[in-house]
């Protein structure tokens, strides 16, 4: 009888033992935080130990094949000004210089809505004139002064692995629970290989 009970049991153990060493290395990929030091074993989980360097390869892999230094500079290039260069001379004139000019004594009196119309169109016109050095100038300093590689390194480096593992469950966790339950299956198949091997050879007569 207690032949028969364990034969029934034994896919379900193994079954156990499956999901049970699954979910345990689903954890480890995020714990302990800290090293632990299990006799002369060092213990921590695969993410913490390894951040600094998923931090380098992943900002090498990020410049090098997806966010290019010089493809940034080309879409700065590529922005329009001019709604905002317009926006700007419109603001400058009427909000700024209209005002001071009209409390000029004397001068002021000649300065009506038509004069600062046209100085709004020249306003505008000189700083269209100016907009394309002025973004070429950007561009250059952006690419001597900012390090996108080192950039991307840091902040990888220094992201909060508590938010970290939450994103990474939220994104993952119908696949997680997946891996679990093949282990689960995986191990009561084997269970059963082993209740037939033993039920082959003998091995409980």
């Amino acid at each position: 009888m207690n032949t028969t009970i364990l034969l029934i049991l034994t896919p379900f153990i193994t079954a156990g033992i499956g999901w049970l060493t699954n979910w345990v290395a689903i954890q480890m990929l995020f714990h302990p935080r800290v090293p632990m030091r299990v006799f002369f074993w060092k213990w921590q989980g695969l993410i913490p130990r390894r951040q600094q360097q998923l931090a380098i390869e992943s900002a090498e892999i990020i410049e090098r094949e997806i966010l290019q230094q010089h493809m940034i500079l080309h879409e700065i290039r590529k922005i329009e000004l001019g709604p905002y260069l317009e926006e700007a001379a419109h603001k400058v004139v009427w909000d700024r210089i209209g005002p001071q000019l009209r409390a000029i004594p004397l001068l002021g009196s000649f300065i009506n809505d038509s004069t600062l119309a046209k100085f709004e169109v020249i306003a505008a016109a000189s700083m269209k004139e100016e907009a394309g050095p002025l973004m070429e100038k950007v561009a250059t300093q952006f690419e001597a002064s900012v390090n996108l590689k080192q950039m991307i390194e840091d902040n990888i480096a220094a992201f909060d692995l508590d938010r970290l593992e939450s994103i990474v469950n939220q994104v993952a966790k119908r696949e997680f629970k997946t891996i679990e339950r093949l282990g689960a299956v995986l191990g009561f198949i084997i269970g059963c290989l082993q209740v037939t091997l033993f039920w082959a050879t003998g091995s409980l007569a």
